[in-house]
């Protein structure tokens, strides 16, 4: 039987209709997969079935919302003032974001529920790549090409360099998170993983002095 989950006061007026159906949403694909009904995540998020398609014409555009938004907070590192900030705090801060978002036991199940839900419809896998993945990938590599313009890192490829780093950021993590295995740190935590990749992509990357 599919979990449901409870729907949001009708008081609860602070987050707007929007943020409220996504944030019901997330819970409701991520517990239940891409099968939830629309009529579930309108209960969940108190509001008519009319407002949600009003809101996000179809399952599809809110899933890809949901993508689109958690790409944004991932984002948000490299665009707010970036530029008058240190590389490896800017990447410190952007592999600590990484680590809450895609390689949490909550950012593993999404994933998983983005997997299952490309293989079964083929054509939304672009779409959520190109949703969420793509424009982190690309926000990366553009933020290190300014880096390597200004002189603050030797990136001559920037493409395969972001690419580098966040391979370093999944390490074992998020194949074990995929394969719903317990997400054991060894003793590591998020701060420190962030600290250890940014300190050795700056060793390599970083310009002397």
């Amino acid at each position: 039987m599919s979990k449901t989950a409870s729907p949001l006061p009708a008081s609860a007026t602070a987050p707007s209709i929007r943020e409220r159906i996504i944030e019901a949403a997330s819970v409701l694909f991520r517990e239940n997969g891409y099968d939830v009904p629309m009529d579930a995540i309108a209960q969940a998020a108190n509001v008519s079935k009319q407002s949600l398609y009003n809101h996000f014409g179809s399952k599809e555009d809110l899933f890809r919302s949901i993508i689109s938004l958690r790409s944004q907070a991932l984002r948000a590192p490299l665009l707010e003032a970036a530029g008058q900030r240190p590389p490896r705090e800017v990447l410190g801060e952007f592999a600590r974001q990484y680590h809450a978002l895609v390689l949490s036991a909550r950012g593993t199940g999404f994933l998983r529920m983005m997997v299952s839900a490309s293989q079964r419809f083929p054509g939304i896998g672009a779409d959520l790549y190109a949703a969420g993945p793509e424009p982190t990938l690309a926000a990366l590599s553009q933020w290190m090409e300014r880096q390597h313009e200004q002189g603050a890192l030797v990136v001559p490829q920037p493409r395969l360099a972001a690419e580098h780093f966040l391979s370093m950021l999944y390490g074992s993590l998020l194949l074990k998170g995929l394969l719903g295995v317990e997400a054991g740190t060894g003793g590591i935590d998020a701060d420190e993983r962030a600290a250890f990749c940014t300190d050795v992509f700056m060793r390599a990357l970083g310009r002397p002095g």
